[in-house]
């Protein structure tokens, strides 16, 4: 994978000095307090990414007035007579084809068509999938390419699925203890940023959906090569529970440090292990009791502890977190409180552009849309039957889209996209709940 360079907007800012004289500040103060507030406006960082005759990727400015040729990553100001140009569009093309586009004949089928070429600009020929084509997004997040390799597999495309997680048994750790996010070389993390444990959870379930829906050929070499990584990761979860069956604190997908437990951290825990039990016979795991007995005892200390509460993001009172999500459909079955607690949540983090930001103790930039959590939010309510609100996120998030079409990390308050385009969790979560709409996902058992 070859990228082009971005340099983003710089801003800056003055400060009014002291030398106006105190009656000036007054009347300027008073004059701020009268007007409007502007809300919070941030840049958009690209408007997509473009594939060049070769295969060599380059991000596209934010602002450039471009074009794809359709079903293709291809931009239409590219000379169509040259024979690489043409064999790279026929690519994509075949490519699309060859896989399923959940949304097909409906409004949505142009963002899912984009989705999956961007999912597939943003992947190597190694499975780095990176989370974004911008500085320092341009790394391989374990929970994002997860989100890949199930999108990748829910839509047929078996060999995409397989490398990206191909990539994540090669850079798996002994201990099962993962890194927030790998170099896409696979050389090792980029910086001293401190472990997240959520991101065994995620790889865990990964490996489930995605033997579960591949061909069985594929499935059975995806099991063989992340076997050892499910062991560890799986022994990791178990490892990290204390007396009263929850984890220790760890960041999340907040991705900050963190001195107290959090639910976006003990409900991706409970996915891992349930997904680990489902695995363990095709594992040759013959006696998962360890598993067995650590998924029931965090199962049950979640309800008893964060279920009265609404399931908040950290006990007892953090207020509602997108996280609420990790227990819905598909990642768990279907039960009355949680699923009251999804919709109280989707309220309670919408903010006016109609998208969601992460949390209630979210502190920054709280009238900005997060894309990630309003698409997770679009997720459990489909998984819950709730298609009317399912619709209405979705919607929300293809009026959003870049020019270019692709799916960005923030909706300012102004309703403009912002921030790194395209993402790819956002991207993968987006298939994911077209796929849920459709035909439904299938949905990690609970422990027995």
């Amino acid at each position: 994978m070859v990228w082009t360079t971005y340099a983003g907007e710089v801003r800056s800012s003055r400060r009014l000095g002291w030398r106006i004289g105190l009656p000036a500040v007054i009347l300027v103060i008073a004059a701020l307090s009268m007007a409007p507030s502007r809300g919070t406006v941030l840049p958009l960082r690209a408007d997509g990414v473009m594939v060049e005759p070769g295969g060599a990727v380059a991000t596209v400015p934010a602002g450039s007035d471009a074009a794809f040729v359709p079903g293709s990553s291809v931009l239409s100001s590219a000379n169509r007579s040259d024979p690489a140009v043409s064999a790279q569009i026929d690519d994509d093309r075949r490519w699309l084809s060859d896989g399923d586009i959940p949304g097909h004949g409906t409004r949505y089928h142009a963002m899912s068509e984009r989705a999956l070429l961007d999912l597939r600009a943003l992947t190597s020929p190694t499975g780095a999938l990176i989370a974004a084509p911008v500085t320092a997004w341009r790394h391989v997040w374990p929970r994002d390419a997860s989100f890949a390799a199930a999108a990748y597999a829910v839509t047929g495309h078996d060999d995409e699925a397989a490398d990206v997680l191909g990539f994540l048994a090669r850079v798996a750790p002994a201990d099962g203890e993962w890194e927030a996010r790998y170099l896409a070389d696979g050389s090792g993390p980029p910086d001293d940023r401190p472990k997240q444990l959520d991101s065994a959870g995620w790889v865990l379930w990964a490996v489930w959906l995605v033997s579960r829906t591949v061909e069985p050929v594929v499935a059975s070499e995806v099991l063989e090569e992340m076997r050892p990584a499910v062991i560890a990761s799986a022994n990791a979860i178990v490892g990290s529970l204390e007396d009263d069956g929850l984890p220790e604190p760890s960041s999340d997908y907040w991705e900050k440090e963190e001195s107290e437990l959090t639910l976006g951290v003990a409900a991706p825990l409970s996915l891992g292990l349930r997904s680990a039990l489902a695995l363990a016979p095709q594992l040759g795991v013959d006696d998962p009791f360890v598993w067995s007995n650590a998924a029931r005892r965090l199962d049950e200390a979640i309800a008893r502890e964060f279920g009265p509460h609404g399931y908040p993001r950290t006990l007892p009172d953090g207020g509602a977190d997108a996280a609420v999500t990790f227990l819905a459909p598909p990642f768990a079955p279907s039960t009355p409180d949680v699923s009251a607690a999804v919709r109280d949540t989707e309220v309670a983090l919408r903010v006016p552009n109609g998208g969601h930001r992460p949390g209630e103790a979210w502190r920054k930039d709280v009238d900005v849309a997060w894309t990630p959590e309003t698409a997770l939010l679009a997720l459990a309510l489909a998984g819950n039957g709730d298609r009317d609100d399912a619709d209405r996120l979705l919607t929300f998030l293809d009026d959003y889209r870049t020019p270019l079409g692709s799916l960005p990390e923030k909706v300012d308050s102004e309703a403009t996209p912002a921030s790194v385009a395209p993402l790819a969790w956002t991207s993968s979560l987006v298939l994911l709940t077209l796929a849920e709409l459709e035909d439904g996902l299938p949905v990690v058992p609970a422990a027995d």
